[in-house]
């Protein structure tokens, strides 16, 4: 009797099972498919990354459990100006600074359905900038000096002038983490470094390797050194000119504004001169320089004409 009451409660066990499936209760535990996850939003603990004016912006939401594909839309809240959600896509170039706020909704391809918001904040670009990482103190033999990029934006070349100090040369220079193509020259003590990128690199990336030779101690200075940037089409993103350039250029604005102001002051001088040219010649015309205000003119003497015809 045992085995037939075991197979009876295995049949049993196995109807019951198959009338909750065709209910459309959800069966829990182990089975071959398994059970589904909830739909849920699943982005980096850190959040999105972060977004400045100008600057081109793409970002994709995570989104995870349920049932694929996935469908995304802005169900609430305000976009930063500038961007577009296109699916699960958030892009464009942000025109505005500010904190916005935004909500997506998600839906999967059993309309399930989960929204969440988004909170951003807009900031304007910090200066896009190259310099050294000078070591502390004096130097006493060869050094390897990195050059780092700050706010690179879509930078994609740039050139670095560095015043070395006497008794330092460059020994050789490589391209940074970002790779790329780098050739750099010494004049005197003015050293040159243009880098091509492959790709923008990151805030904060070594754009160039440089060893320098030493022949004496020396501190290395960051005072006397220019950097300019540019993007794929050549356009300048930044520059910070070397102090003698920036002297000269100081010097011809200063030049250019004082006969801007000479100019200004001219104009309405020289209107007023034209202008009481005519209102003069007309005065005179009206009263010769002989005339006394107030009392006629005198009548021409008559010409009595001579014998011919002549006066």
């Amino acid at each position: 009797m045992a085995p037939h009451r075991t197979a009876v409660r295995l049949a049993l066990a196995g109807l019951l099972t198959a009338l909750l499936a065709a209910c459309g209760q959800e069966i829990t535990g182990t089975s071959a498919s398994g059970a589904r996850e909830a739909l849920y939003f699943a982005d980096s603990p850190s959040g999105l990354p972060p977004l400045y004016t100008g600057e081109a912006y793409t970002a994709t939401l995570t989104v995870a459990g349920g049932a694929g594909p996935y469908a995304a839309r802005q169900s609430g809240g305000t976009l930063p100006p500038g961007l577009t959600l296109s699916g699960l896509t958030l892009s464009g170039t942000p025109k505005t600074s500010g904190t916005y706020a935004f909500t997506v909704t998600v839906t999967d391809a059993t309309l399930s359905k989960n929204s969440k918001e988004y909170r951003v904040t807009v900031q304007d670009l910090p200066p896009l900038s190259l310099a050294p990482t000078l070591p502390a103190g004096e130097i006493r033999g060869d050094t390897r000096v990195p050059v780092t990029i700050s706010a690179p934006r879509n930078v994609r070349a740039a050139r670095f002038v560095w015043d070395l100090p006497a008794g330092v040369s460059l020994g050789g220079a490589q391209p940074g983490e970002t790779g790329g193509v780098l050739f750099w020259r010494q004049e005197g003590q003015r050293l040159t470094v243009d880098v091509g990128f492959k790709a923008a690199p990151r805030s904060g990336a070594r754009v160039a390797l440089l060893s320098l030779k030493v022949t004496k101690p020396v501190t290395l200075s960051g005072s006397a050194l220019g950097y300019e940037a540019r993007d794929g089409q050549g356009k300048l993103l930044s520059e910070r000119l070397m102090p003698d350039e920036q002297k000269k250029r100081d010097e011809a604005a200063a030049k250019a504004a004082a006969e801007k102001t000479a100019a200004e002051k001219a104009t309405p001088e020289k209107a007023a001169t034209e202008k009481a040219t005519p209102e003069k010649a007309a005065a005179e015309k009206t009263f010769p320089e002989n005339a006394v205000p107030g009392k006629a003119a005198p009548t021409p003497a008559p010409v009595t004409p001579t014998p011919g015809g002549k006066p």
